[in-house]
């Protein structure tokens, strides 16, 4: 029987996107399946890493997807852009008859988000939004278990992300900012960004079904910076969702040494703990009899689920629009809980010249310290910290600024 081909549009190889080509040219392997590129969307082709084996492919390129749509089509567009341009692009590869994977987060407002929805619903496509961990059998067992009811009720869950970046990060003309110099919503932070998958996480292992996360209620958040840039390179929130559950999420990128992503679900029969790095990346489920039950390793590829649901026919995605959107809708209250981010004072931000990146004297133990006690900074204590306003998240419509 001959392999089934499909046919992908690759939307942006810089960056992430080199991860995707990375897949297709070297690491792709499925008997029954072949991925065959139809063509490259990208300004600037020639600054990704694999430019020239692609040239070597003979891969067609375009400046743009209407340029691309002219004359071809494609069964999946992989669009790995900047955040401003997820709701646009995706909107019209539907319409030109694709399914997408999208890279996270979705786009910056819950009102683009809404725009998708509707956009899928009349094409009858899929839309992937590329949240790494949702598309591992690891999260999706531990998520089973939990909409079985193994660890009993949810009570309370926390996560912290400090991962240094440096001016180079910040220099690539959306990093940080707010709006594009064309007006467009980037809202592009750490936690709306980098971080994001775990903000995501801890919301999405709650939905009641596999492509749905928890409902959320209300956020109050506390954003700070320390970087020159528009928006904030430090968070601590505190989100309540349905049925009682409360969320608190820590992430920076100011800070000189990294720790996390680490995690503590609390359960009402057990506590789920997970730090990247230890115990071979294994998340643990300990019940309070000792007995643990462990979820190994995170591996997997979420360009290939979306491959092989194009193939099936079958366009039931662990982690599409539904499921992202909680993340969205966090990151558009967190903004209107404190719209004054506040900069750190002056006599704590420091600079590292020879590595280039800025950070803040004792920010990574003053997180590490709201994180064990399942507080925000303000309520631990801190002089420099500010309590911001709950903002109330069941029926909230826009994100205007």
């Amino acid at each position: 029987m001959s392999a089934k081909q499909v046919s992908i549009l690759l939307v942006g190889i810089g960056g992430y996107g080199n991860t995707h080509v990375n897949e297709l040219l070297h690491a792709y392997s499925d008997g029954d399946i072949h991925p065959v590129i139809a063509g490259v969307v990208d300004v600037h082709p020639e600054k990704s890493n694999h430019y020239q084996a692609l040239q070597d492919l003979k891969v067609p390129f375009y400046t743009t997807m209407d340029h691309f749509y002219a004359d071809n089509k494609a069964d999946l567009a992989v669009i790995s852009t900047p955040i401003q341009f997820h709701c646009e692009q995706t909107c019209l590869a539907l319409a030109n008859g694709s399914n997408v994977l999208c890279e996270k987060p979705i786009a910056a407002t819950v009102q683009e988000v809404r725009r998708m929805m509707d956009a899928r619903d009349r094409s009858g496509k899929f839309v992937a939004i590329g949240f790494d961990w949702s598309f591992t059998p690891q999260i999706q067992q531990l998520k089973q278990d939990v909409m079985s009811g193994v660890f009993g009720r949810p009570k309370r869950l926390k996560t912290i992300v400090l991962w240094r970046r440096t001016d180079s990060y910040f220099s690539s003309g959306w990093k940080g900012r707010k709006k594009s110099d064309q007006g467009e919503w980037i809202l592009d932070s750490v936690a709306h960004n980098a971080t994001s998958h775990y903000l995501h996480n801890m919301f999405y292992i709650l939905g009641s079904k596999t492509d749905e996360s928890l409902r959320l209620q209300s956020v109050e958040a506390e954003l700070y910076r320390a970087n020159p840039i528009e928006n904030f390179d430090t968070c601590a929130v505190r989100v309540q969702g349905e049925g009682g559950v409360e969320a608190l999420f820590y992430a920076t990128h100011a800070v000189s040494h990294n720790f996390g992503p680490s995690f503590c679900y609390e359960f009402e029969k057990a506590t789920i703990t997970y730090t990247s790095g230890q115990n071979s990346n294994r998340i643990d489920a300990v019940f309070a009899d000792g007995t643990v039950k462990g979820y190994d390793a995170l591996k997997s590829s979420k360009l290939r689920t979306c491959i092989k649901a194009v193939a099936s026919g079958d366009s039931s995605i662990p982690c599409g629009l539904e499921a992202a959107y909680a993340e969205v809708l966090c990151a558009n209250g967190m903004l209107d809980s404190m719209p004054a981010i506040r900069t750190f004072p002056a006599s704590m931000i420091l600079r590292d010249e020879e590595v280039k990146f800025t950070w803040v004297e004792g920010l990574r133990e003053a997180l590490l310290d709201s994180y064990h006690r399942w507080a925000l900074p303000s309520e631990a204590g801190f002089d420099w910290a500010a309590k911001g306003s709950q903002t109330e998240l069941g029926n909230y419509r826009a994100y205007v600024g």
